[in-house]
């Protein structure tokens, strides 16, 4: 009971944080930034997250992550809008939406399937919101004990997260990895202080920073590859898009809603496991609605339940993937690794002692998170019209204005042409590493951990006596070690397993 009521009344801070008029400000502007951006095919939360980090500068850190944790649930909505339109996922995570989404607005039900959407991501993003809320300070409470030792395996844990974000080619993602922990290493040693890898320029003393690494590889690659992309132009009945439209019928809302529960605890529960995030959870939460409704032969011609179930697991890991981010400093995922980039800019270092540290940061995110799935359930009702008339400008204009925005912001992040042009050698990179299939999250991620990694091994093999076995002797590394091991194997044997499965179809 004392754990429950300390809960509530931190939550209440919270809220007396978020009743700030420009707090809920910068949070209603994150979510419609977000909505927008994930609705444009190619963006997605990450990118958009990096795009936007210019406009954080300057903001207090409560602020600050408010409005860039509203872009990420934001997007992760905006995604099922040209997903449902016109068969475009905005992101990965809503390529399952589309299967029955884009069928409902062939024959007319557009409006419907976006208000399905817009509902269950409601739902599914309230409860996991509440899960979070009691979950988050727990975990950070028990991470209180760690030491150097375990937060290197933490941080090992997190780089095994690489597997997850792999795609087809494991060695490729363990090859972008490797890029960013050799960026990680540009600079001075963090505790000799020795110089590495600066050929006696002064501006790499301080190290390269992720910013210019995320808007080159995320925001400027992708506007080099879509600069030839034709034109989107989406034509939809006024008619499917008003209000009364939108909303499910009661026989609609009790054939969904078992869907929708089960894909909110799966997608909260994946969300939590690094490298698995959204895109895997709305994968198996559409699997999963189209083993177990009645109907699910009928999966794929525009059943309302395929829209609901992908897009309330979605949601739902994106508080799962928020929690060990924020209490144990282990990014999951390409967007909380810049998530957790961008904390760190402010000075702010997620872990264990974020709860305890900057409890208004912490609690006023999560108050952040009710008030954004509100504001994102009223948008989606209110601007949806809005939005697809947006979706309707011109790629080559849209492409301009993002391209000043990302580099008026690497100019701003240290006065200096450097960062610029830092930012536009890694948009040539990402371009390169896209065309030849090798993934850029991993190299994010790595360059996000690999510093922390380096210096929490270093401290740990201080404190042990330089004998790694004595790092070994404390349990909890030992388990976090072990779970390391399995994650790092689990990815190949999966696909091995996939390939002789394959083989033997073929075969039979």
């Amino acid at each position: 009971m004392d754990y429950i009521s300390e809960v509530f009344s931190n939550m209440s801070m919270g809220f007396q944080l978020m009743a700030d008029p420009i707090i809920l400000l910068y949070c209603f502007a994150g979510v419609v930034l977000g909505a927008f951006i994930g609705a444009l095919p190619g963006l997605g939360p990450s990118c958009g997250i990096a795009i936007l980090l210019p406009a954080t500068y300057g903001m207090d850190p409560t602020s600050g992550i408010i409005m860039l944790c509203g872009i990420y649930y934001g997007a992760m909505y905006g995604g099922s809008i040209t997903a449902i339109l016109i068969n475009v996922p905005g992101d990965a995570a809503s390529v399952c939406t589309t299967l029955d989404g884009y069928p409902m607005a062939r024959r007319g039900e557009g409006g419907k399937a976006l208000g399905m959407s817009a509902f269950s991501s409601f739902i599914a993003g309230t409860i996991g919101t509440i899960m979070f809320m009691f979950l988050a300070p727990f975990i950070a409470k028990y991470a209180l004990t760690f030491g150097a030792s375990e937060f290197f395996a933490l941080m090992l844990l997190g780089l095994t997260s690489v597997a997850g974000m792999a795609g087809k080619s494991l060695s490729k993602a363990f090859l972008a990895a490797l890029m960013g922990l050799f960026i990680s290493v540009i600079g001075l040693d963090l505790i000799t202080g020795q110089q590495r890898f600066v050929f006696g320029n002064v501006n790499l003393y301080s190290g390269i920073d992720f910013i210019p690494l995320a808007m080159g590889v995320f925001g400027m690659t992708e506007l080099m590859l879509t600069s030839k992309a034709d034109e989107i132009h989406i034509d939809v009945d006024k008619a499917t898009l008003k209000i009364r439209n939108l909303f499910p019928n009661k026989k609609e809302w009790k054939i969904c809603m078992p869907h929708i529960m089960s894909g909110t605890f799966l997608g909260f529960g994946l969300g939590m496991i690094p490298g698995n995030g959204a895109t895997v959870a709305s994968f198996l939460a559409y699997d999963l609605a189209k083993r177990t409704s009645h109907r699910g032969k009928e999966f794929g011609t525009g059943c309302i339940e395929g829209v609901a179930a992908p897009e309330a697991a979605n949601n739902s890991a994106v508080s799962g993937a928020l929690i060990p981010m924020l209490t144990l400093g282990v990014p999951g995922s390409a967007a909380t690794a810049v998530l957790m980039g961008a904390l760190m800019m402010m000075n702010v270092t997620p872990g264990p002692f974020l709860f305890s540290d900057h409890p208004e940061t912490a609690w006023g995110l999560i108050a952040s998170m009710y008030i954004g799935n509100i504001i994102m359930v009223v948008l989606a009702c209110v601007c949806l019209g809005l939005f697809v008339k947006i979706l309707n400008v011109k790629p080559h204009t849209l492409n301009a204005v993002v391209l000043a925005f990302i580099l008026i912001g690497a100019y701003t992040l240290q006065n200096s042409m450097f960062t610029v042009g830092l930012t536009v050698f890694f948009s040539v990179l990402g371009y390169f590493m896209k065309k030849l299939g090798i993934p850029a999250a991993p190299m994010v991620l790595a360059l996000v951990l690999g510093a922390l990694t380096e210096s929490s091994l270093r401290r740990a093999l201080i404190i042990a006596d330089s004998n790694f076995l004595n790092m070994l002797s404390r349990p909890i590394t030992a388990v976090i070690l072990v779970l390391v091991v399995l994650m790092a194997f689990s990815a190949p044997l999966k696909n091995l397993f996939l390939n002789r499965k394959n083989k033997n179809a073929v075969h039979s």
